[in-house]
C-alpha cells in the first residue's frame, strides 16, 4: 500500500514538472474586484482601470485583460511641464481618469464622470477657487429644483471644490453607477469616497486644475501611458561596450520620466 502511495506522489511530481508554470502559477495584478459581485465588482473594475490608465468603463475588457494578466504591462506619466512643483490636478477627459500629482509625480488616480455632448466638460487650464463641505445647489438657475445641504437628493454629494470657470467643479455625486460615463452637465463627479478621502482632504483655493482631452493633456506636456514592455535582443559584449563608451561620450539631458507604482491608492 505504502509503495503504491510512493509511487502515486512520483507520478503526481513528474506531471507537474513537465507542465508549463502558467497551467498552475499564472500572474495576477494586484486588485480589489476578483473577490467582489455586482455594482461593487464594476465599481472596483473602475479604479483598477483608472490606477492603471486606461480607459474607465467598468467592463473586463481587451486592455483590461492584458493588464490584469500580464507582468510585462507598464503604467507610466510623463510629465515634462507641470503648472506647480506642488500638488494639481489634471482631468483626462478621453479616459475619464482624475489624476492628482504632487509637481511631476502622481499620487492618485480616479475615475469620474464628465459632461455629455450636449453639455460637455471644457477644455481649460484653470484653478479651484472655493471648497465646501455639504454644499447647497442652485438649480442651474432655474433648470432643477435647488435643494439644500445634506439633502439626499443633492446631485453634488458632500463636497465642492469650485472652479474658475463659472458653474463647473470637481464634486461627489448621488449616481455612483454613472461615474465612467459621459453624463454630467460638465461638472467632474467623483466616488463619494474618492473625493471626500482623497482629493478634497488635500487641495486648496488656488491649486491648478487641467481639462483636456488625451491628445491636449500631450500637447501641454501631460502623458498618460500603459503598454506591453518590449525586450530588447542581446547583443554581443564588443556591441554592448561599443554603445556604453558612445554613452559616456555623449550625454543628452531627458525628460523625466514617472512609473505609476502598483500601491497607488485605488
Amino acid at each position: 500500500m505504502i509503495s503504491k502511495i510512493k509511487k502515486t506522489i512520483i507520478v503526481l511530481i513528474m506531471i507537474l514538472m513537465i507542465l508549463p508554470c502558467s497551467s498552475y502559477a499564472a500572474y495576477v495584478r494586484p486588485n480589489h474586484f476578483m473577490d467582489k459581485k455586482g455594482w461593487e465588482r464594476i465599481h472596483e473594475i473602475k479604479k483598477f482601470q483608472a490606477l492603471h490608465n486606461l480607459t474607465v468603463t467598468g467592463k473586463l475588457d481587451e486592455n483590461t485583460k492584458k493588464m490584469l494578466r500580464n507582468d510585462k504591462m507598464f503604467v507610466k506619466d510623463t510629465i515634462t511641464s507641470p503648472p506647480s512643483t506642488g500638488p494639481w490636478i489634471a482631468v483626462n477627459k478621453t479616459q475619464k481618469i482624475l489624476t492628482f500629482y504632487s509637481g511631476t509625480s502622481p499620487k492618485y488616480k480616479f475615475p469620474v464622470a464628465l459632461g455629455t455632448s450636449e453639455t460637455p466638460t471644457p477644455s481649460a487650464k484653470t484653478k479651484i477657487v472655493n471648497k465646501a463641505k455639504n454644499p447647497a445647489w442652485g438649480g442651474m438657475g432655474g433648470k432643477y429644483t435647488p435643494t439644500q445641504a445634506d439633502d439626499p437628493k443633492n446631485p453634488l454629494g458632500e463636497r465642492w471644490m469650485g472652479l474658475g470657470l463659472t458653474g463647473y467643479g470637481i464634486h461627489g455625486t448621488i449616481y455612483p453607477k454613472q461615474i465612467g460615463g459621459y453624463v454630467s452637465n460638465g461638472c467632474i463627479r467623483m466616488f463619494n469616497y474618492d473625493i471626500e478621502t482623497f482629493i478634497f482632504p488635500n487641495s486648496k483655493v488656488g491649486m491648478p486644475v487641467w481639462l483636456g482631452t488625451d491628445e491636449e493633456l500631450r500637447a501641454w506636456g501631460v502623458s498618460q501611458d500603459w503598454g506591453e514592455m518590449v525586450e530588447k535582443p542581446k547583443e554581443d559584449a564588443k556591441t554592448e561596450k561599443t554603445e556604453k563608451t558612445e554613452k559616456k561620450q555623449e550625454v543628452k539631458p531627458v525628460e523625466e520620466e514617472i512609473i505609476v507604482k502598483e500601491n497607488l491608492i485605488f
